[in-house]
């Protein structure tokens, strides 16, 4: 099965050739059953094995404890492997299956690819709730830097073939933004410019934080929503006080991510010389959704790629299948 999987400090996203799926990076701990009139235990993101966790929307909403890190030491946590596992059982439902494997690692964690790359070959044994156990084996796994996912995912085709030759042989910006990171990869040739890449420590989280401490000051109690909570009522541009829309809520929205949009312009035009000698400008991430008009002001050659949430693992999944297809 050729894969590919992102999994972000907001989202884990996965693709293959039959499924897509995307989930918060939440790992929670399961307090009690709860009832739902329409609920199915099959369909909750819930694991039994190797750990027993709840996950994603299920984390979000039921647990009272939530384990989200936000540091590098994430991806060698038991959290970061759930979340891993979690994503293959959303994929298949097979009791056995070989993986073909393409991940990412923010920029300025890819010197880390190789202990990443180790940690995901091999054999996993998972359980999800209401289902028997499956064995997923790594049988191939490749780490590569997570922007260039998005790049691929214009690039090549279905079958992992160039589909677009004047993006392959162009210079080519890249703005991924992600929930915490903001990572700046500059591509020519589909070779990565290592003296023009760089992250920045800004993202949706430094939005969620911003939007919470108005909130706190004009809404009281809205503050208390859940990180990802906020975030959805962010991507949105709606919420509700004790059951009324907020009028406001869209404006200041907006005039938050035009500030953030600033920060990312003025470090990517730093890293860029201006962007000038760039043929293209590539936003991807959840975040191009909520800052790419604003960065488009300044770059009109900078575009929003066409998946922008599913870009970087619908890239990874297009290279397995040029690495390794037959």
């Amino acid at each position: 099965m050729y894969t590919g999987i992102d999994i972000g400090y907001n989202a884990t996203k996965a693709v293959t050739e039959r499924r897509r799926t995307t989930f918060p990076s939440v790992v929670g701990t399961p307090d009690r059953a709860s009832f739902a009139l329409n609920g199915n235990s099959e369909q909750a993101l819930v694991l039994v094995a190797p750990t027993h966790a709840l996950i994603g929307e299920e984390a979000v909403n039921q647990s009272r404890f939530l384990n989200r890190r936000e540091d590098r030491r994430w991806i060698e946590s038991d959290e970061w492997l759930t979340l891993f596992h979690a994503a293959l059982t959303e994929l298949t439902t097979a009791t056995a299956v070989d993986i073909d494997l393409v991940t990412g690692l923010p920029v300025a964690f890819y010197s880390d690819k190789a202990q990443v790359q180790e940690r995901l070959m091999g054999e996993h044994r998972v359980q999800r709730e209401g289902r028997r156990g499956q064995l997923l084996r790594v049988a191939n796994a490749r780490v590569i830097p997570q922007p260039f996912g998005s790049l691929l995912a214009e690039v090549l085709d279905e079958h992992g073939q160039i589909q677009r030759p004047d993006l392959a042989h162009a210079s080519v910006g890249l703005i991924d933004i992600g929930g915490k990171t903001c990572n700046l990869l500059s591509v020519s040739r589909l070779f990565e410019i290592g003296r023009e890449t760089a992250s920045v420590n800004v993202g949706g989280w430094t939005l969620v934080r911003a939007v919470r401490q108005w909130l706190a000051q004009a809404y009281p109690g809205l503050d208390d929503l859940r990180d990802h909570q906020l975030a959805a009522a962010i991507q949105a541009r709606s919420i509700r006080y004790y059951g009324e829309p907020v009028a406001d809520f869209a404006t200041v929205v907006d005039d938050l991510a035009s500030n953030l949009a600033g920060q990312i312009l003025g470090e990517a035009s730093h890293l860029w010389n201006g962007g000038a000698t760039l043929d293209a400008i590539c936003l991807t991430g959840g975040g191009a959704l909520l800052l790419g008009t604003h960065i488009q002001r300044h770059w009109p050659h900078a575009q929003v790629v066409a998946e922008p949430i599913y870009g970087n693992a619908l890239g990874y999944w297009k290279l397995a299948r040029r690495l390794w297809g037959k």
